[in-house]
């Protein structure tokens, strides 16, 4: 239902857990259950393709902890708060800090699944939002570069984009006077190592490594 995205479920009480993990899955949802919010903290992370789920009370690092951490590393991230003490000022408190949503117990299942759907169905769309927007601040940033409507530069902008996310090393190869420095360039500030290449890097094969070649001659 939502491919390559999970719900991280977080829940001390084994039996209890167990049982809402089946409850999800039987629902088409991926489910990675946790005991603790310290279990649980490693795979919170920017950009991660999940939605949380948590019981307030937990030993050690609470569900309202958790949330905190949750907003401070992605505030993106839909978590959904759960717990057995109805308290109106907790719940206030956990709106107010970014909670997706409150569930009381005890609930009906159909209302969990409901929660975390939607939870999901807001986390797709905004990673979804985020990769087009990033799309298409790199295609304007190297279309000022690289010039030409052509299919023939259309075509060098594509490959270029599609390059940049891998770890590929890349041979570029042309006459001189082509441009092959400005596709040197336009990779470099796309790719995600563009931090760690400095200068001649972007024209230095390196041995052994397997090259792509993004320009004919």
């Amino acid at each position: 239902m939502f491919e390559g995205f999970k719900v991280l479920f977080v829940e001390d009480d084994p039996p209890v857990r167990a049982s809402l993990t089946q409850t999800l899955e039987l629902a088409g949802l991926e489910v990675l259950a946790c005991g603790s919010a310290e279990e649980a903290l490693p795979h919170i992370q920017p950009g991660a393709q999940l939605v949380v789920a948590t019981d307030v009370r937990l030993p050690g690092m609470d569900g309202l902890a958790l949330l905190d951490h949750v907003m401070a590393t992605d505030p993106h991230i839909p978590v959904v708060l759960v717990t057995a003490h109805g308290d109106v000022a907790m719940a206030v408190r956990a709106m107010r800090t970014g909670a997706y949503d409150f569930i009381e117990k005890p609930f009906a299942p159909e209302r969990f699944v409901d929660a975390l759907t939607r939870a999901l169905d807001k986390r797709v769309l905004r990673v979804a939002v985020d990769e087009l927007r990033g799309q298409l601040q790199r295609r304007s940033g190297m279309e000022a570069v690289l010039l030409g409507n052509s299919a023939a530069m259309q075509n060098v902008r594509r490959q270029v984009l599609n390059l940049a996310d891998t770890s590929a090393d890349v041979m570029i190869l042309g006459e001189t006077g082509t441009g092959k420095e400005l596709v040197a360039r336009c990779l470099h500030d796309q790719s995600l190592r563009r931090d760690q290449l400095r200068g001649d890097q972007l024209r230095r094969p390196a041995r052994g490594l397997v090259r792509e070649r993004v320009v004919r001659p």
